[in-house]
């Protein structure tokens, strides 16, 4: 009898115990509001319940390739610090900012091991992704409604303003309200597809109707880059998923609408929008190469003057090079140049970079010094004056704002190598399991909103913060290892 009543207290508390880790994971969405303390106390909090769960199985468990990779690439993040670091000491002597550096690439780990424990406990089928599926519904549409209540009221609905064009709801003076709505809207809309997969009129106007307030929000929040990302996003889900192909082109059409009549009146929305124009020129400027013609060499060289001596051969060969366009025209946006002073400081250790948050330190060097060295510059060659004028529009911050320069400048060749192995990895995921997205149940609805999910946040050609970020770096690793634990289905 007694062995009994202890074997049931014994289930009773595996079962609790099991429960609160599915809700501590389910609380992912709705602590990315709350701020960067919640986000990590409740990141320690599912790892320790994580482990507690998995004991020695997280030991004793094979790794497959992806995650061997990944965790190479945590590897880099922290050799490339400690490089940094001992070359630092050695030749500057010690600094405090450094130390912290180092430390924090340690720290870093934190979210390689929160991957691994995701990936376990879903393989021992004690994690239950539904719930963090309804919890990233509540979180994206409940920031929506209190975006479109902010631009109407001018506060949101605990009393905060509305920042001109921006509209950042809960997140206050953080503008990323539409980043946030973005990177949960697709659970939002698969959600209620699935809840309604047998009633076919009415899921077509409730998902036409949820697909605008997100898209309406994200445009009311001011943030351009996640507006296009879930444009993007459901031209995706149009190609994935045959149950929406009918509802896609008819929730684009009432979008355009709503966004043609909010921009018709609401000028200071649209002069937003209309210079992200000139943002994007901007950005696409920084891939794009031009062959340069006798006419454009020979006003490079004229521009120059007597400083540089120039030969008849090398006249010649300048003709089978190439310029980038930007060189010429940089001071359109801001974000160029952030780019620009990442290649600067890249340029720096290109093996193996400079290590976690050396751009925002690095980058300061360089507008003190290496980039009014004109020697250095004189190895260019063909484009010297070029160059001259576009060393001095570079433009420093915490990060280079794009996820794929910020690894580079941080961990080098090797570090952005490992990174697009990994990004083939995913690619080649999708090709092989593409069948699956067609699915109509809850596992392949999820499975389907974190692929789009983590296509748009990975996309290389988008703005973004910076992937060092507790907020950022979470929410890779929680959607990429919603994606790895069903893998091996």
């Amino acid at each position: 009898m007694l062995k009994s009543a202890t074997n049931l207290n014994k289930k009773n508390f595996s079962i609790d115990s099991i429960l609160l880790i599915n809700l501590v994971l389910a609380f992912f969405p709705i602590s990315f509001v709350l701020g960067n303390l919640i986000t990590n106390t409740n990141l320690v909090l599912f790892c320790v319940l994580g482990i507690f769960n998995l004991r020695s199985k997280i030991l004793t468990t094979k790794f497959n390739l992806p995650i061997k990779i990944i965790f190479l690439l945590f590897f880099i993040i922290f050799f490339s610090t400690s490089l940094s670091f001992i070359k630092s000491l050695y030749f500057e002597g010690y600094e405090y900012i450094h130390l912290v550096r180092l430390i924090k690439s340690v720290m870093f780990f934190r979210f390689f091991l929160m991957l691994i424990i995701i990936y376990f406990l879903n393989e021992l089928g004690i994690l239950n992704l539904k719930y963090f599926f309804i919890s990233a519904v509540f979180s994206s549409l409940i920031v929506s409604l209190d975006v479109l209540y902010q631009y109407i009221f001018g506060v949101n609905i605990i009393g905060l303003i509305s920042h001109g064009h921006h509209n950042s709801g809960f997140f206050g003076d953080e503008l990323i309200a539409g980043g946030f709505i973005q990177n949960f809207s697709f659970f939002s809309i698969l959600f209620v597809t699935l809840i309604l997969k047998n009633k076919n009129y009415l899921r077509f106007i409730l998902t036409t109707i949820i697909i605008c307030i997100l898209g309406i929000s994200i445009m009311l929040s001011g943030n351009r880059m996640p507006l296009i990302l879930f444009l993007f996003g459901l031209l995706l889900v149009f190609l994935f998923n045959n149950k929406l192909r009918k509802i896609i082109p008819v929730s684009l059409i009432c979008l355009f609408i709503l966004f043609k009549f909010i921009l018709s009146s609401d000028e200071t929305m649209k002069s937003n929008y209309l210079s992200m124009y000139s943002n994007i020129q901007g950005m696409v400027s920084i891939f794009v190469l031009e062959p340069i013609s006798e006419n454009d060499s020979e006003k490079n060289y004229e521009a120059q003057g007597s400083s540089t001596m120039v030969t008849e051969k090398d006249q010649q060969s300048s003709l089978h090079r190439i310029k980038l366009r930007f060189l010429n025209d940089i001071d359109k946006t801001y974000r160029t140049r952030l780019l620009l002073t990442a290649l600067d400081t890249w340029k720096k250790n290109k093996i193996f970079g400079n290590g976690i948050k050396s751009f925002r330190i690095d980058c300061g060097k360089l507008q003190d010094s290496d980039l009014l060295d004109e020697s250095a510059i004189y190895e260019y060659n063909l484009w010297v004056h070029a160059f001259l004028k576009s060393k001095k529009n570079r433009l420093c911050s915490t990060h280079p704002h794009n996820y794929y320069f910020e690894i580079l400048t941080e961990t080098g060749i090797v570090g952005l190598f490992v990174t697009l192995m990994i990004a083939s990895l995913f690619v080649v995921f999708i090709l092989k399991n593409f069948k699956f997205f067609k699915g109509n149940n809850i596992e392949n609805f999820i499975l389907l909103a974190a692929t789009i999910s983590l296509i748009l946040e990975s996309f290389p050609f988008r703005s973004s913060g910076s992937i060092f970020t507790t907020n950022n770096a979470t929410y890779i690793i929680l959607i990429a290892s919603i994606i790895l634990s069903h893998k091996k289905r």
